[in-house]
């Protein structure tokens, strides 16, 4: 069970009491409350990866985009890189972020390059 959802299951036995004209409204905003976290949760967890990318003298200046989903513990990297050593280290980087998570890499090689230069 991901973080948001064990905060909301253990809030549920408080709400089991509520009528049930009061009841729909409560779970609203549990769920409000949920994807509020879950939402505040996937930021964090990119700005963690953004954090091990920059600290790469390769990476640091490269444009990836990194799209968080903590509630499947999945990271997606997507963009541009020079090579494919620099793809792999990305994508390794954003594996230590946090435990067991699932990075999906949709990194593309700049055509016309290989480890970084010009293919001349």
């Amino acid at each position: 069970m991901d973080t948001c959802s064990e905060l909301i299951h253990s809030l549920l036995p408080v709400f089991y009491g509520i009528d049930s004209g009061h009841f729909h409204f409560t779970v609203g905003i549990i769920e409000g409350v949920a994807e509020a976290t879950a939402a505040e949760a996937n930021t964090k967890l990119e700005e963690s990866v953004r954090f091990m990318l920059r600290k790469d003298k390769e990476l640091r200046n490269t444009n990836l985009k990194i799209d968080a989903d903590v509630t499947k513990n999945e990271v997606t990297l997507s963009g541009t890189v020079d090579s494919d050593a620099m793809r792999n280290k990305a994508v390794e980087l954003a594996k230590t972020v946090q435990v067991g998570v699932v990075v999906n890499n949709k990194i593309r090689v700049k055509q016309g390059t290989k480890n970084g230069r010009s293919k001349n």
